[in-house]
Order: structure tokens, then sequence, then C-alpha cells
């Protein structure tokens, strides 16, 4: 197969690619329980949704922004919008997932981020083990949402929309709970610390691929490089560069190993002046040249 770009996808194209295997709610909601036909997963893709995906029973192999997950029965997968997904293998799964769009979840004053602490976790690690008591009591929004959705109640979508917020808080609840984050204060200092780490992440998704300076977001934030840097470090843990780099590093790998893009054209999409100044950055970042890791196996990523 000829790699050129990587491949970004929507539900509207996923309704397209899996109309057989898939419940829809407009170019909003998606659910099915075929997760062995996300066919769109079988490469590195960038997904246009947040995806929730529940292990019942069986396994499956996948990689969430290249780090590579075993997920077995009992346990819940989160992934956000613009995280790039890939899945390598599945066995007997007996598994479902829900696909809901940003637009939608903005409609609905929906934010799976709105605790930065569960964005943090989540995006360090995707999956968390639940019991099964807990499961068993989300279990049952697949079918109601799959009856609701089938009804087509375009006219009268309360039920749904109520449906899909309450799913979506159990979600977050769940995450944070068997995550055993510490809880946090509501003090005005950590509510304006999480304020500032959202800002800096939605403009980060957005501007990582040209402009790696902490004074780029810091003025677009308006305040200094230090005070950024400083507040970022304190919540999250990371420093604002190290955000950066992270970022860069995994759009680059994922240029690398799925396109055909030469590194010079790698070098000139994320905005390095010349190949030679990428390839110091990359090496700087990972231990290894571009080019070294281009011809290195899959399966060395994190695990």
């Amino acid at each position: 197969m000829t790699k050129m770009e990587l491949s970004s996808i929507s539900i509207k194209q996923f309704k397209q690619q899996m109309s057989d295997q898939a419940t829809c709610y407009r170019d909003d909601i998606l659910i099915s329980n075929h997760v062995e036909h996300l066919e769109p997963f079988r490469h590195p893709c960038r997904i246009f949704a947040t995806l929730v995906l529940f292990c019942l029973d069986g396994e499956l192999e996948f990689s969430i922004n290249l780090k590579r997950y075993h997920i077995t029965s009992n346990m819940m997968v989160v992934a956000f919008a613009g995280d790039i997904i890939q899945i390598h293998r599945v066995e007997v799964l007996e598994a479902y997932a829900v696909l809901l769009s940003s637009d939608y979840l903005n409609d609905l004053q929906i934010d799976f981020r709105q605790r930065s602490s569960f964005y943090i976790d989540a995006h360090n690690n995707a999956i968390v083990r639940i019991p099964h008591t807990e499961l068993i009591t989300i279990a049952p929004y697949y079918p109601l949402l799959k009856t609701n959705m089938e009804k087509n109640r375009a006219e009268s979508p309360e039920i749904l929309h109520g449906l899909i917020k309450a799913f979506s808080y159990t979600v977050i609840s769940i995450m944070q709970v068997y995550q055993k984050n510490d809880d946090e204060t509501n003090s005005d200092t950590v509510l304006r610390s999480q304020q500032l780490f959202d800002k800096f992440m939605a403009l980060l998704k957005l501007y990582h691929t040209t402009e790696r300076s902490v004074k780029f977001y810091a003025d677009r934030l308006c305040l200094t490089p230090n005070y950024l840097s400083g507040v970022i470090k304190d919540y999250s843990g990371k420093s604002a560069t190290e955000w950066i780099n992270e970022y860069v590093i995994l759009e680059a790998k994922i240029m690398l190993k799925n396109t055909d893009l030469s590194i010079q054209e790698i070098a000139y999409k994320l905005n390095f002046v010349t190949q030679s100044a990428f390839g110091k950055y990359f090496k700087l970042q990972t231990g290894m040249g571009p080019k070294f890791y281009r011809n290195g196996k899959n399966d060395n990523e994190e695990k």
C-alpha cells in the first residue's frame, strides 16, 4: 500500500464505511458493537470525534498516539478528537464504541476536558480497568442509545440528548474514580490554573505543527513565558516546553512511520528551517535520528 498522507476521519465518513455495522444520529453520534469492523483504524488515522470504548469480553490491541495498549474484559478506553488511533489485533471481541462529534458535545455543553485532571490522566493512560459491577451500570446505555437513534426522533431529540449527557458524565466519573486521582480543591487558584491549561492545550493542538516556542503561546494568552511555564508545570506535572515537544514529536513519528513523505518534506511541514535542524531536534527528544526511527520496527513504541 502506498502511504502518502496520514488519513483523518469524521463520523460522517465512518457512516459511509460502516453503514451496516453502526447506528448513527446525523453526523454527530455513531455507536457500534462491531468494533472488529472499524476498518478505518486498521492503519493510523486521526479521528475527529471523542471515542469511548468498553470491552466486555475478548482482547483488543490498539494504539492511541503511538502508545500501544492491550485491552481485555472490563476495560474502558477514552480517546479525544485529534488523537491518532490504530487497531493492531482483535480476538473474539465483545465490545461497543460510542463516537461523539465535537460540535455536538459543544452544543450540549459537555466538555470531556472540563476537569483537566481527567484530560491529563486520559492523555497519559487512555485505558482504565473498572469493576464488573460498575460495567453493569453503564452497559445499558448502549441499547438505550441504539433504540432512540433507530427511531430517528429528530423532531424530538431531547431523550437522546439526555442519554448522551448522562452517559458522558458517567464516563468522566468512572475515569476519575478508577484512575485514583487525588481530589482537587475548587480554590480560585486551581480553577484559574485549570482554565489556563485548557486554553494552552487548545492552542497547542492548533499550532504545534508551526510553533514551538513558549513565547508564542504566552503571547496568545497575554502572559509572560515564565508565568505560563510555571502554571502549566505546577498544574500538569509537565512544563509547557515538554507538552510542545511531545506534540511535535508525535506528529513527526506519525509522518515518519505512516507516510511516504521524505524527511525534508516532514521538516518543512513541521516548520523547521532545514532538514538538519529537524534531525537535531528529533534526536535530542528521542535519542535517535529520524532516519533511524523510520527504519526501525513499529513495535518499539511504549506499551
